[in-house]
């Protein structure tokens, strides 16, 4: 089993981490605002999984990695690359019933997890031409790299600091 964790931020308007959820693939949480504590709670980690990892969450606890060797896997860039077919890819939040109740990230982190693997599933169940197609056009991007490392079709390695601030 690789170690992973899926995660998920809730950031201020002026960019202050005011929550942290997290969940490893074995199923310990993680909930919290403390940056130090999540450092500790990842450390064991290769694979840093999120729901818009790359373009949001990572900007903002990236310097709770204190190794720059993970590996990142951004669930919405799979999402319509694997499930073309759905109208939309964000995290389907039925437990928030209330539009202006709060944002719940261990939740959101245990439905990236659930995302993620229904994504590998449905990779893997790719034909071997197809999946070869989108290892050798997509594992040389950021957005994609961790995934096909994942699963074993890459040796591509994008670290934290190539994501933009």
């Amino acid at each position: 089993m690789k170690n992973i964790v899926f995660v998920d931020t809730e950031v201020s308007s002026s960019g202050k981490v005011k929550d942290i959820g997290a969940v490893r693939g074995k199923g310990d949480v993680f909930h919290s605002a403390s940056k130090t504590e999540f450092t500790k709670f990842i450390k064991k980690s290769s694979f840093i999984i999120g729901h818009n990892i790359i373009n949001h969450d990572a900007k903002y606890i990236k310097d709770c990695f204190p190794k720059k060797e993970y590996s990142l896997i951004d669930t919405l860039f799979l999402s319509p690359l694997l499930f073309p077919q759905k109208p939309y890819h964000k995290l389907v939040k039925d437990d928030k019933l209330l539009t202006d109740s709060l944002n719940n990230p261990v939740n959101d982190s245990e439905k990236c997890r659930d995302l993620f693997y229904e994504e590998v599933e449905q990779y893997n169940s790719l034909p071997a031409d197809l999946k070869k197609i989108y290892s050798t056009l997509l594992t040389d991007t950021i957005e994609f790299s961790g995934f096909f490392e994942y699963v074993s079709a890459s040796q591509t390695k994008f670290l934290l600091d190539d994501i933009s601030n």
